[in-house]
């Protein structure tokens, strides 16, 4: 799957999810923060509401047996007026306080319980300046005990009890609330450690690829400096194969072409002599000389052009220059040589022909030169649009690397015979090893000429 993908797109993946964990670590932070700050302000805010609720009934219920007290021990028309009207603004209050309560606490079922009783012993203690004015003490303290301490200390009582039941509940949704955070942190914590590992991840293939970059930097510089300095070998020793060629063919003008003009010189000066001395014996020696001369020129001549460009591939093509330099090879050093021609073309570019004849003529040079090989072949098929050499030699052979060059020795040759190939775009297989031989392996591409249409020699005849 890395492979499919490429490890730029990978690296760009999880530098993508790295940064969206981030986000998103990001985002829930201040969620939960905002949450846990709203919770915290909505359950203290519910506290301190019904607390203050609570606590005003309690006041209320306080204040009404104080109410009671002062009216019993002042039992006065005015004074009941005074109770009357001091228990219905506690009525009044509690109401209040109890819609109150049912809106902000609708789930509480203890609070219809609790203001039904404190509406009952209103109208108890309503009743009182009407029945207890002009009751005696002992009434009075009878009705106190039996009505007002009991019922006051019941609702009392269940005031408490409700405080004791929003302190738990305040408790329980504290406990609740620390949950709930715990759970947001350990998320957080989650998301921040699933951060930490996509950036380990991301960081150790992000120094797999730089490292790897960097090899293959590393890698391909050197194959540059290797290039650049095989190019600096192959252009050196191009020019000094120039200028040998160019020695070799100024010593061959004069050694055999100047000498066997000067010659020729001589005895035509010596014929012309005959001549005008009229012998005519020897003028027909000096003539027929002259003649031998001028053939050997002729032929040293042919020579140095089939050196420089054979003309038979020209004339003919690749198949028969070839033949007739494998034949040239075995006649100069008796190494035997078999060639193998199939299908090839007649027609072909004159690159590619200039190409296998100077790839074939090196590569017979090395084997003379430097394989000791007792035995040669080279084989030259076509087919498909593919133009395919071989020449093999079972000779010493040699190491080659990993770009299947000389290992050891500088390869000129062979780096000339790589770039040749190059040039026409084909492909250089070179495979040797010490004691088993050398292949040389060429393959070029070739775009084959329409044949030309031939006529049905029976059609010929029947005509």
């Amino acid at each position: 799957m890395l492979r499919k993908l490429g490890r730029r797109s990978v690296l760009r993946v999880g530098y993508a999810a790295v940064i969206l964990v981030l986000i998103l670590s990001v985002i829930d932070a201040y969620h939960i923060q905002v949450t846990i700050s709203q919770r915290q302000v909505e359950i203290f805010r519910h506290y301190v509401d019904e607390e203050r609720a609570l606590t005003t009934l309690r006041r209320n219920l306080w204040l009404e047996g104080i109410y009671v007290r002062d009216f019993f021990i002042r039992p006065t028309p005015e004074q009941a007026g005074v109770l009357t009207a001091k228990l219905n603004e506690i009525e009044h209050e509690n109401r209040q306080v109890f819609d109150h309560l049912a809106r902000v606490s609708p789930q509480r079922s203890e609070f219809p319980t609790v203001r039904q009783k404190l509406n009952d012993f209103l109208s108890i203690l309503l009743a009182v300046p009407i029945t207890m004015l002009h009751a005696s003490d002992d009434e009075r303290f009878g009705f106190v005990e039996r009505e007002i301490v009991p019922r006051r200390g019941e609702l009392y009582a269940a005031l408490i009890a409700l405080s004791n039941a929003d302190q738990q509940r305040l408790q329980d949704d504290e406990n609740r609330f620390t949950d709930s955070r715990h759970e947001g942190l350990q998320r957080l914590l989650l998301m921040l450690a699933l951060s930490v590992l996509l950036s380990v991840l991301v960081a150790f293939i992000s120094i797999r690829h730089s490292d790897n970059l960097a090899n293959k930097a590393e890698k391909h510089y050197a194959e540059v400096e290797q290039a650049k300095g095989e190019l600096q070998r192959l252009s050196a020793r191009l020019l000094e194969v120039e200028e040998e060629g160019r020695r070799q063919l100024a010593r061959e003008l004069h050694d055999e072409i100047g000498q066997a003009l000067a010659l020729l010189q001589i005895e035509v000066s010596r014929a012309q002599a005959a001549a005008v001395s009229g012998q005519a014996a020897n003028l027909q020696d000096r003539l027929e000389k002259a003649r031998a001369l001028a053939a050997g020129t002729v032929q040293t001549v042919r020579d140095i052009s089939v050196l420089l460009r054979p003309t038979i591939l020209d004339d003919l093509g690749l198949a028969p220059a070839l033949q007739f330099q494998v034949e040239h090879f075995l006649k100069r050093n008796g190494i035997t040589c078999e060639y193998v021609e199939e299908n090839v073309s007649d027609h072909l570019p004159d690159p590619v022909k200039t190409c296998v004849y100077r790839i074939v003529q090196e590569a017979l040079h090395n084997c003379e030169k430097h394989s000791g090989a007792s035995k040669v072949r080279v084989a030259v098929q076509q087919s498909s649009g593919i133009l395919q050499v071989e020449i093999l030699d079972d000779g010493r052979g040699f190491e080659v690397n990993a770009k299947g060059m000389p290992s050891k020795t500088t390869g000129l040759g062979l780096l000339g015979i790589r770039e040749r190939a190059a040039i026409v775009g084909g492909s250089l297989e070179i495979d040797s090893a010490p004691g088993r031989g050398t292949r040389i392996a060429l393959r070029i591409p070739v775009v084959e000429p329409a044949s030309p249409a031939v006529p049905n020699v029976s059609d010929q005849v029947t005509a």
